[in-house]
C-alpha cells in the first residue's frame, strides 16, 4: 500500500512542479462579493483552489459518514451489553463463562 502511496504522489507531484514553472505569469482576481483584487501567480490561483476543493471534499465526506460512524458506535454498545447479558445468565445457570471477546 505505501508503494501504492508512492506510485500516485510522485507523479503528481512532479505534474504540480512542472505547471507551477509554466504558468508563473500574474493574473488578477476578484473576490466576489467583496470589492478586493489580488495579484497572484497564476500556479498558485490553481494549485490554491485545487487544494480547498479537496479539504472542503474531505470534510464532506467526514460529516456524511457520522450517521455510520455513529450506527457502529451504538452496535458495539449493544452487542458488549448483550455479552454481558449472556455472560450473566451462563453464571446464573452455573455453565462455564464463554471466552471474553476480541473487539471485532
Amino acid at each position: 500500500m505505501r508503494r501504492l502511496s508512492w506510485i500516485i504522489t510522485i507523479p503528481l507531484l512532479v505534474i504540480a512542479v512542472v505547471f507551477a514553472v509554466v504558468n508563473r505569469q500574474p493574473v488578477a482576481v476578484q473576490l466576489w462579493p467583496f470589492e478586493i483584487t489580488l495579484q497572484a501567480p497564476l500556479f498558485l490561483v490553481v494549485l490554491l483552489a485545487i487544494f480547498v476543493g479537496f479539504v472542503l471534499g474531505g470534510i464532506a465526506s467526514w460529516l456524511a459518514a457520522g450517521r455510520k460512524r455513529r450506527a457502529q458506535r451504538d452496535e458495539r454498545e449493544r452487542l458488549r451489553r448483550l455479552e454481558h447479558e449472556v455472560e450473566t445468565l451462563r453464571r446464573s445457570r452455573g455453565q462455564p463463562a464463554l471466552p471474553a471477546s476480541t473487539g471485532h
